[in-house]
């Protein structure tokens, strides 16, 4: 198994070859926000880029800790916070190998980390985020679709249903697996 590093993360930002990257909030986040009603709440977004999400939500009322591995991204991401007038808990790190957060999250928030490290165990990152979820909390990720007829190309890793069930039901139980188009991102 092949382990992204900061360094290579931090190398895609420098390059522009960030196709995540749409700077605004993800459109599919937002949705399920209202479709469940979840109530601004200590929060954590996992891998949180250039922080359009993490801005966002800290503007709807949310008490936002958010991280990316990319210190480039990180630094984005401050900007953007700083630029908006949002306080939010915004560091540096990797998902296995985090600092003191104190008590567990009632809402942890995800696109796009769990579709890339699931090669390196999906149990493994379902454990990882299951210790920073509090009881009865809830995980929102959004992962690349098999399904789509015609995926970008460089487009994210796919994840078919049946792996996101037997990789994650290991310490969550599913509320709701659907099918979803990442926001189109337009790459200058």
């Amino acid at each position: 198994m092949t382990t992204v590093t900061p360094e290579q993360w931090n190398q895609r930002y420098i390059e522009g070859n960030t196709p995540w990257d749409s700077d605004s909030p993800d459109s599919e986040m937002q949705r399920v926000i209202g479709e469940y009603d979840i109530a601004p709440c200590r929060m954590l977004e996992l891998g949180c880029g250039t922080g359009a999400n993490t801005v966002y939500l800290a503007g709807q009322g949310f008490d936002v800790t958010a991280f990316d591995i990319s210190e480039l991204a990180m630094d984005k991401a401050k900007a953007r916070a700083e630029a908006a007038g949002i306080n939010a808990n915004l560091f540096q790190a990797d998902i296995y190998d985090l600092p003191d957060l104190g008590e567990p999250f009632p809402f942890i928030f995800d696109r796009g980390v769990y579709h890339c490290v699931r090669r390196q165990g999906g149990e493994r990152f379902a454990q990882a985020v299951a210790k920073l979820t509090a009881p009865g909390g809830l995980y929102l990720t959004l992962a690349g679709n098999p399904n789509e007829p015609e995926p970008p190309q460089d487009g994210p890793p796919r994840v078919t249903a049946e792996a996101m069930c037997r990789e994650l039901s290991t310490e969550f139980d599913l509320v709701q697996l659907r099918e979803f188009r990442f926001d189109q991102i337009t790459i200058d």
